[in-house]
Order: C-alpha cells, then structure tokens, then sequence
C-alpha cells in the first residue's frame, strides 16, 4: 500500500468518531422536536376533553327543556331552581302521573344529583265521577285488557283505587302508568292481583269463553268490542264477572260454564244491569 493510501485512510478513521457525533447530534435534535409532538397532541386533547364550567342557571334551562319535551307544561305548571347539585320542582300539575314524570324528566340532566319533587296534584274542573269515567275509559280501550282480566275502580276524592285481576304482570304495570295520568286522581292505589301462570288455566280459561260466547244464546255478548262476561281463573278455581241483562242470562252463563269443563270450584259473581 502507498503512503498516500495509508495517509488517507488514517484521515477517514480519525474524522469517522467525528462524523457519528455529529449524525447522533442531529438526530438527537430532531427527535427532540418528534417527541415534543405527541405531548403538544396530548396537552391540546386534554385541554378539549376539559368540561366547560356550567353556571346553575344554565342547568335549570336544561332541565326545563326536559320538562318540556315531556310535556309537563301541558298538564300544569312547573317552576325549578337549581343549588350544588340539587334540583327543586314546585308548582302544580292536574295529575300523579305527570309529577312523576317531571322527577324523572329532572335526573335526566347532567349535574343533577338529587331531585325534590314539591310538585302538588290539583285540579279543581274535575269531579269524581269524571275521574271514574275516564278511568273506565281508559280501561276499556287498553288493548291488552280482555275477557279473562277483571278491574273494578274506586274513587275516593282524588284517589283512585284499582283492584282485581289480571292475566299477565305488564298488565298491573301499563294499567298503574296510564291511570296516573288521568286527569284529577292525584294518588293512586294499585291493588291488582296478577293471575300465577298455568297451562290448566289457560286450557281452563279458552274452553269456558268457547261454552259461553259459541253459545247462539250468548251472541249479543260476544259482538260487544269488550264482552261483558269475564273468565277469571286461578289455580283452577272459576269465577265468572261482569255485567248481563238479567237473571236468565246470569243463570244460562252459569250453567254453560259448568258443562265446559273439569274445575274445582265456579263462583258466580256476574251483576244483573239495572234497567
């Protein structure tokens, strides 16, 4: 090897540490502004994720918003104030019904820890027999009621009192929801018996309504968009209510029912129509 050759490659091998100090410098300084990118990113997404303070008022206008979306003011007149957390509803409504719902329209908000529902049921157009007819009204035209429920209503000032039976447990709770919200009855008592369920009672249920409505006597009856004859039936113990025309009717659903199958006891508590 020449001198020159050697001379030069001596160069190259004392510049090399100097060169690998300097990539490292540099890469250094470039990772430094890399790295800074992903806290900056971090830091910005913090600060958008922060929740903005929200004043009280603010938090009764949004809670006014959900009463009226509920459609509270329809039915009376609610006023709320707002304090650490703690919502207050004054004010009168018609019905138990939408003072239930106004509560629940209230914990909808965001920063409402507690609601103090002093919500006062009035409604001073309305007469207890109105409040029993639009009950029974809506009764009537629930379209899960049928002939093998039974519900007898009470009214007691602005009380209403339900009682009886029904086939199916969605029944006793659709039934409480929907009378709350009649106009007047500002406390509700929800009395109804849900029938156990049992395939005898079914089978007990289906050939006694056959005996009584598929009898040519009884056609009238079943015409009716509610028949007026109901079959109640538990643990295989019959008894038969509402409402006919007469004692010979009374007699002949009876006795249609005695001969439509095996039980262990009919009661007859069908009520003859007052002319």
């Amino acid at each position: 090897m020449s001198r020159t050759s050697k001379s030069g490659a001596r160069t190259r091998a004392a510049d090399a540490p100097a060169n690998i100090a300097e990539r490292r410098s540099d890469m250094f300084k470039n990772n430094k502004w890399f790295l800074s990118v992903p806290l900056a990113v971090v830091l910005a997404a913090g600060m958008g994720f922060a929740k903005a303070h929200v004043t009280d008022s603010q938090i009764v206008a949004e809670i006014q918003d959900h009463l009226y979306h509920a459609h509270i003011y329809k039915q009376g007149d609610v006023r709320v104030s707002f304090e650490n957390g703690v919502a207050t509803l004054t004010g009168t409504v018609d019905n138990l019904g939408a003072k239930l719902d106004a509560e629940r329209a209230a914990r909808k908000a965001d920063d409402v820890r507690q609601v103090v529902d002093q919500i006062t049921v009035h409604a001073e157009d309305v007469t207890p027999s109105q409040v029993a007819e639009q009950a029974r009204k809506e009764i009537v035209t629930y379209p899960f009621y049928t002939i093998f429920d039974n519900v007898v209503l009470k009214v007691d000032g602005d009380k209403l009192i339900v009682s009886g039976q029904v086939s199916q447990p969605f029944k006793k709770d659709d039934i409480g929801r929907f009378l709350a919200h009649v106009k007047g009855v500002a406390e509700l008592e929800n009395d109804l018996e849900v029938l156990p369920t049992s395939n005898y009672d079914d089978q007990l249920r289906i050939a006694i309504a056959r005996a009584i409505y598929g009898d040519p006597y009884f056609v009238h009856y079943g015409n009716q968009a509610l028949p007026p004859i109901h079959i109640i039936v538990k643990n295989g113990n019959v008894t038969l209510v509402g409402v006919v025309n007469n004692q010979v009717d009374r007699a002949k659903a009876e006795a249609d029912a005695r001969f439509a199958a095996t039980f262990f006891a009919l009661t007859n508590d069908l009520r003859v129509e007052r002319g």
